[in-house]
């Protein structure tokens, strides 16, 4: 999974997710916490230098991968949000799922 602060970035991303042949992903356009907390908070207006300039919209990315493919997608996702020249422009993570079917899967079993 990879919360993206750039759409360039996102077009990158799901490029070299392609390449690797991971061909199923579901994009959310998402906003950071810190804008809430900025626009409809102001309780915590005094707290605002906490998320400085941060890009308020992002595109969370969810997939599911095989185990063999885990390393290497992160690795790629890494390699394309974490240029040396840009700086980061997002988060990547990965956590278990315990339980996935895909429509596809039940196609294929008849």
């Amino acid at each position: 999974m990879a919360v993206i602060n750039d759409q360039d970035t996102v077009r990158d991303v799901v490029a070299a997710l392609v390449e690797l042949g991971i061909t199923t992903a579901t994009l959310i356009e998402s906003q950071g916490m810190g804008k809430i907390v900025r626009e409809q908070m102001p309780i915590f207006a005094g707290f605002r230098h906490l998320w400085g300039g941060a890009n308020p919209y992002n595109t969370t990315l969810f997939t599911v991968v095989d185990d063999s493919q885990l390393t290497e997608a992160v690795e790629l996702i890494e390699e394309v949000m974490y240029e040396a020249d840009a700086g980061p422009r997002g988060v990547v993570f990965a956590l278990p799922v315990s339980h996935f079917r895909h429509p596809r899967d039940r196609r294929e079993k008849k």
